[in-house]
């Protein structure tokens, strides 16, 4: 192993030791040991795979730290790689020199208002370990062409801009484990204008990712209004921040006139919530959420439009009694075809943080199938139906508050609803009346009254 101190790196956090760190990637053998200490450096440490050969960084069990005074990435690691992950799409050339370049145990702060953590393109397998990554621009930073990342147990913490930066890179096989990807206020984790394939995204905290000045915070943004991300999972994490303008925990922008650029995703298993959208779904295709546990959603739990083929399973919208202030957590249909909601409970326990006529709205829906959920403590009405064909509401208990006088109903059909079916729920008496639906647009048997 290459100890970086022969190479005159003083590590006193004083002297600019650019030189030296840049002579031992040129000159070691590959293994690059920082003893503990302080590395200053003014530029980019640039390592060019296919000059330097495989290579690994290591911070001595995370006692090395390394100041970025200059602007740009601290770590620049480039490699060669332009074809798939298949096995026969890599040269000899790239398993010899390139594969499998490895940062562990190290820390990184940024001194300059452009500094970045580590920047990487076109690398096979790169790996990063126990790296702290914190007061920098943007934390992790991949573009251009890259495959196979792993990014496990690391600190993405309090930067300027963005903690894990998909920016235009085209990427398969991506997984985020066990991470804390907090206080970054650009976003979390962010793509935009890329070509992704296969991401989990597993077992991390993922929080307080906003800033209250900017238009919008989000704290994992798929932006595939010019590119495309399918094949993934969002599962086991916290998410979770501060109500912010335009604030949402997860949110996914597709375009309307590509409805499949985004989708194949499976949200399952997460704590979501304390943002004024917990959920925000846009032109979405094939999204499974399930399993999990939302709360707070300011203005929103769910606020999903223009998508196909998502499925809403046994998911708890609620809050510990303990937790105090305001929250309306509506879930909110528009414009979507192909739905099942089923097995939710969502339960109003706070009072609204903004006027709503509804806990469930679905307008401009078609083919949505509603079955075995509860809406208790429902506001104003339980769910409303607008301009929407193709809807089944059944076995389903849907009621007002104890003594809430502004309830009107368990369910409203509005506009020009056609080809719906009503039955077998128990459904909160309200200011309204007893539930009636026209046999000209549905059936509504066995419904109880409550």
């Amino acid at each position: 192993m290459t100890n970086v101190r022969e190479f005159g790196a003083r590590g006193d956090g004083r002297t600019d030791d650019t030189a030296s760190l840049s002579h031992a990637i040129q000159k070691g053998d590959g293994h690059l040991v920082f003893p503990r200490g302080d590395y200053l450096i003014s530029r980019p440490l640039h390592i060019p795979l296919q000059l330097h050969g495989r290579i690994g960084i290591d911070g001595s069990g995370g006692t090395a730290r390394i100041l970025m005074a200059g602007a740009g990435a601290a770590l620049h690691l480039v490699g060669t790689h332009r074809r798939s992950a298949h096995p026969e799409h890599f040269t000899d050339a790239i398993w010899e020199r390139e594969r499998f370049p490895t940062v562990r145990n190290i820390e990184i702060v940024g001194r300059h208002a452009q500094a970045d953590g580590i920047y990487i393109e076109g690398a096979m397998q790169p790996t990063l370990t126990g790296v702290v990554i914190r007061r920098c621009r943007h934390g992790v930073h991949l573009a251009s062409r890259d495959r196979n990342v792993l990014l496990d147990s690391c600190h993405i913490y309090h930067n300027t801009g963005i903690g894990v930066f998909l920016d235009r890179v085209n990427l398969h096989q991506t997984i985020i484990h066990g991470c804390h990807i907090s206080y970054n206020k650009q976003a979390g984790i962010k793509v935009i204008g890329s070509e992704i394939r296969n991401i989990q995204i597993t077992g991390n905290d993922i929080e307080y990712n906003h800033d209250l000045k900017a238009d919008t915070s989000t704290d994992v943004l798929f932006d595939c209004r010019d590119g495309t991300l399918r094949e993934g999972t969002i599962a086991s994490n916290t998410i979770q921040a501060v109500r912010s303008p335009g604030g949402a925990n997860v949110r996914f922008l597709g375009a309307k006139d590509h409805p499949n650029a985004v989708g194949l995703f499976s949200i399952t298993g997460n704590l979501i919530g304390s943002q004024t959208r917990a959920l925000d779904l846009h032109a979405c295709r094939a999204v499974v959420i399930s399993g999990n546990s939302i709360y707070s959603g300011y203005e929103q739990a769910l606020w999903i439009e223009d998508s196909e083929h998502i499925v809403i399973g046994a998911n708890s919208i609620d809050h510990n009694p303990e937790y105090k202030g305001t929250s309306t957590d509506q879930v909110v249909l528009r414009n979507c075809r192909n739905v099942n909601i089923t097995g939710l409970i969502l339960q109003h326990t706070r009072e609204a943080t903004q006027p709503v006529t509804t806990s469930v709205e679905i307008t401009g829906c078609q083919n949505v199938n509603v079955v075995s959920c509860q809406i208790v403590n429902a506001r104003i009405r339980g769910i409303t139906l607008a301009n929407s064909r193709l809807v089944r509401i059944a076995d389903c208990t849907i009621q007002g508050r104890d003594g809430d006088k502004t309830y009107q109903a368990a369910i409203a059909v509005q506009g020009k609803c056609g080809q719906l079916m009503v039955s077998n729920n128990f459904l909160g008496r309200g200011s309204d009346g007893v539930f009636r639906l026209p046999a000209e647009i549905g059936a509504a048997p066995g419904n109880v009254e409550i």
